[in-house]
């Protein structure tokens, strides 16, 4: 632990705009050690005072030295070294008393050992007398299982777990009992002996009163009205009280002998909020101005310690993980919607868009499956966003409280992306194999899952941004329609890009006739795009029927390629030309049978056994009507045509990279499938966003403008 020698404030000012002062002209100095009482009227600045001091809100003027260094100069080595417990309350409602002190502890003493932690959390539920309550999640405020000082207690205990050198406590004791409010004020003076600490009390009891060593007394109006001992703060004000009596001011007597009847320090506050301090007010400065020289005095010749920040831990990120698992677990109302609404919407959608042109279902007939496609990719982006749009902003407070104790925000984002990733592998999984099911789409759910889960996993990370960006939970939720309708609209499924306002499309020329199928450049910055795009070829292409199809055309290749065969060789040869033409022509009842015929194919084959005679069933279906669907081949053998226009028309610096579903993409000079290309391009999205996430989270909690969100 760092040790203070002394906190100097000089001119300190600051306002809200519209000449209102929150605080004016503050000047005096604290030494290492002492329990200090920030007093004041409502609305008087007590609050923005600690923030303040706490490096959160930067004032208008004035200096603020620690230890001879200025804070907002050194504010990033600094501010490592204060605790500030804002009124609001800023513990995980959704982590049990115990675990909300653990990872406290876990992110302030980022070098210590799982059982050091545990040591002591238990020492400080002790000390808050929480140990009862130690597996009790506390809940919201519509949902509460603890009581107000049980959660006041919580909520001050979370800077307690540190070895902060500066304590600064906002009201502690608001809606407490006197019993209650002399424990935590207990515990806080306890847990600070050695440091220096200022605890802001509305109306504290005169014996609550007693127990700081300073008192700090602001005016309505922000300006520091007296500052000493309470004992001295007694003093001068019945003398000020006495002589307002005695000189007859403008107050009715009656109510200055009300005033005289208060306890300390009632009666104070009550000659605050009359003014009546202005009458006498040399008298206050000439005893602030002697409490400053003396303070000042004390550390002439001191050796001042230069402040260092404190090191951060690459095991911050466990803790930043199990929190945020945790967090999302306990969250059942939306972990378990999220979860049953994935089966719901499968059923929904494949239930709605099984049809075929035939009298009986089949695959290869159903007209909807790229839109099956499509909606399920929306959907995806849906449930991405709506996992994760409210998870920072619900972090707000904690967030805002821990900006001084060197969290990694990028190892923040990552746990939460990854907990994210979990719940959409689960619900891509169960969606999937309902919907898939339905549809009768065969041994294609990993091809579907890859795409539907990075779509998933884009949509979190977008949803992130929006937590990050929003003000409140309102405007977040209001956003995610401004996503989701720019991808409906730009993927080029409800509307072809052959058919979109051509004014999208930035280069425009002589060829655009041509290209009856590029994809607006606009459209690039649409995940959706590339997802649809990529899922439709996979279907086309790694369906079992052409992944068969493709072994036999490669292998026919290879001994084509020979220059001369030898007989063993055109034997092969001839049976991988009847064995293409069989795997087309396999006919059976089910999708189980035929599937087991195309493996004994591929296996005879490879063991130069292959006999078309074998597999001349009979059988209601074919293995296109399971494998290949007509409306999807359609859309891919247009997109064929389209890049053969570009290759026989020989257009000028033109590639297929803008052929919306070509097999193949050009970029760089070089070819890539598509597949592969379109997986990339939605990580980079990922990272992007990622990475803008991070680097806004971090302005946000890294500014001094006194909020957080």
């Amino acid at each position: 632990m760092l040790e203070l020698k002394t906190i100097e404030l000089r001119n300190v000012s600051h306002n809200y705009g519209c000449n209102s002062n929150a605080i004016s002209n503050l000047n005096f100095s604290v030494k290492s050690g002492e329990f200090v009482c920030v007093l004041g009227p409502s609305g008087c600045g007590k609050s923005t005072f600690l923030k303040i001091l706490a490096g959160h809100l930067q004032p208008d003027s004035g200096e603020i030295f620690i230890n001879d260094q200025s804070l907002y100069k050194n504010v990033k080595n600094i501010r490592s070294h204060i605790a500030y417990a804002s009124e609001e309350e800023s513990f995980d409602p959704l982590l049990s008393v115990q675990e909300n002190i653990y990872f406290a502890s876990a992110i302030r003493h980022q070098d210590l050992t799982r059982e050091e932690h545990k040591k002591k959390t238990d020492d400080l539920l002790d000390e808050l007398s929480l140990h009862e309550k130690r597996n009790v999640v506390p809940g919201d405020h519509f949902q509460k299982t603890l009581s107000g000082g049980e959660r006041k207690r919580l909520n001050v205990g979370l800077e307690l777990t540190g070895d902060a050198s500066m304590l600064l406590i906002d009201e502690p004791t608001t809606g407490l009992s006197s019993y209650d409010s002399e424990n935590i004020i207990n515990t806080i003076k306890k847990r600070s002996h050695s440091a220096i600490c200022f605890v802001s009390i509305h109306q504290p009891s005169s014996k609550l009163f007693k127990s700081f060593d300073k008192a700090l007394l602001l005016d309505a109006n922000g300006n520091l009205a007296f500052f000493g001992t309470p004992d001295e703060m007694e003093s001068v004000f019945k003398k000020n009280l006495q002589t307002s009596i005695q000189q007859k001011s403008k107050v009715e007597p009656s109510k200055l002998d009300q005033i005289q009847k208060l306890g300390t320090p009632e009666f104070i506050l009550e000659i605050i909020q009359l003014n009546l301090h202005k009458k006498n007010e040399l008298e206050f400065q000439k005893s602030n101005e002697i409490e400053n020289h003396l303070d000042q005095k004390t550390i002439i010749g001191e050796s001042i310690e230069k402040i260092n920040p404190k090191k951060r831990s690459h095991k911050q990120f466990t803790t930043h993980f199990q929190r945020a698992i945790l967090s999302k677990v306990r969250n059942k109302s939306g972990f378990l919607s999220g979860i049953a609404i994935a089966p719901i919407l499968a059923f929904l959608v494949a239930g709605v868009l099984r049809f075929s042109e035939s009298e009986k279902y089949t695959f290869s007939d159903a007209p909807h499956i790229p839109a099956y496609i499509f909606i399920s990719l929306v959907i995806a982006m849906f449930f991405g966003l709506t996992n994760s749009v409210g998870d920072v902003m619900r972090d707000k407070q904690l967030l805002s409280r821990e900006r001084g104790h060197g969290i990694i925000i990028s190892y923040y984002i990552l746990s939460k992306l990854i907990v994210l990733s979990i719940l959409s592998f689960i619900q891509s999984f169960i969606y999937i194999w309902i919907g898939n099911s339905i549809l009768e789409i065969y041994l294609m759910h990993w091809h579907y899952f890859v795409w539907i889960m990075m779509t998933n996993l884009v949509g979190s990370a977008i949803g992130l941004l929006i937590s990050v960006i929003s003000k409140s939970q309102k405007t977040s939720l209001s956003l995610i329609p401004m996503i989701i309708i720019p991808q409906i609209l730009l993927a080029g499924a409800l509307i072809q890009y052959n058919e979109i306002n051509p004014l999208l499309h930035l280069k425009k020329g002589k060829n655009q006739a041509i290209t009856k199928n590029k994809v607006p450049e606009f459209c690039n910055l649409i995940p959706l795009r590339w997802s649809y795009e990529a899922l439709l070829i996979s279907q086309n292409e790694y369906n079992l029927l052409n992944k068969n199809l493709s072994k036999v055309e490669e292998s026919k290749a290879t001994l084509l390629g020979k220059k001369t065969l030898s007989e063993i060789e055109k034997t092969k040869l001839s049976q991988h030309k009847e064995a293409y033409t069989m795997l087309y022509g396999l006919r059976a009842d089910t999708s189980t049978q035929i599937i087991r015929q195309m493996k004994k194919i591929i296996s005879s084959l490879e063991a130069n056994s292959f006999d078309a005679q074998d597999y001349l069933t009979e059988g209601k279906l074919s293995s296109m009507n399971f494998f290949q669907n007509n409306k999807v081949n359609d859309l891919i053998t247009q997109a064929e045509i389209e890049t053969e226009d570009y290759r026989n028309n020989k257009i000028k610096n033109a590639t297929n990279s803008h052929i919306f579903l070509a097999k193949n993409k050009n970029f760089a000079g070089k070819s890539f499938h598509t597949h592969d290309f379109n997986f990339l391009v939605l990580v980079i999205f990922t990272f992007m966003i990622f990475f803008v996430t991070s680097v806004t989270l971090r302005n946000k909690l890294n500014s001094f403008s006194g909020e957080f969100i």
